[in-house]
C-alpha cells in the first residue's frame, strides 16, 4: 500500500500519541532521576513532531483525504508472507515473553526471521544469537530498561 503524507501524518499522530500516553503506565526506577517511561515518552513527542511535520507538508501540498493504491510488492505473497512473519513475530514476543523471557523469545525469534528471509542456518544461528545478546546488553544493561526474565528463574 502506498499513502500520501497527510495519512502517514494522522497514522503518525496517533501512534506518536498512543506510545505517549502509554509511558505512564510505566514504573520510576529506584535511585533514578529518570525512568523507564523516559525512552517512550521521547519517542511518542518525537513521534507528534514527526506527524506535525508531515501534515504540515500534506498542506502545503493541497492533500487533504487519504489515497490508498496496491503497490506491486504487494502482489507477492512471499514479500507479505514475510511482512505478515514479522507481526506474528511481535505478537508472538508480546504473548511469551513474560514466560520465556527477552532472550528465551528473541533469539528463536530472529533466527525464524532470518531463516524465513533465506540466511544459511550457518550464519543465522551466531546472528541471531548475537543480536539477542547485544539488545539484551543494550537495553537490559547499559539503558536499564526492565526486560522480561524467564519464569523458571523468578521464586
Amino acid at each position: 500500500m502506498k499513502a500520501n503524507t497527510f495519512l502517514l501524518g494522522i497514522v503518525m499522530l496517533f501512534a506518536g500519541l498512543a506510545v505517549f500516553a502509554s509511558s505512564w503506565m510505566f514504573s520510576p526506577l529506584p535511585n533514578q532521576s529518570y525512568g523507564s517511561d523516559t525512552m517512550p515518552r521521547v519517542v511518542g513527542v518525537f513521534g507528534i513532531l514527526i506527524a506535525l511535520a508531515l501534515l504540515i507538508e500534506a498542506r502545503h501540498e493541497g492533500q487533504h483525504a487519504p489515497r490508498l493504491e496496491i503497490l506491486e510488492w504487494l502482489r507477492d505473497p512471499r514479500r507479505v508472507a514475510g511482512m505478515l512473519a514479522t507481526v506474528a513475530g511481535v505478537l508472538a514476543y508480546v504473548l511469551l515473553s513474560d514466560k520465556f523471557g527477552f532472550l528465551g523469545v528473541a533469539f528463536p525469534l530472529v533466527f525464524a526471521l532470518m531463516v524465513l528471509a533465506k540466511t544459511r542456518v550457518l550464519v543465522a544461528l551466531p546472528t541471531a544469537a548475537a543480536a539477542a545478546v547485544a539488545v539484551y546488553l543494550i537495553f537490559g544493561r547499559l539503558l536499564m530498561v526492565p526486560l522480561p526474565g524467564p519464569d523458571f528463574l523468578r521464586f
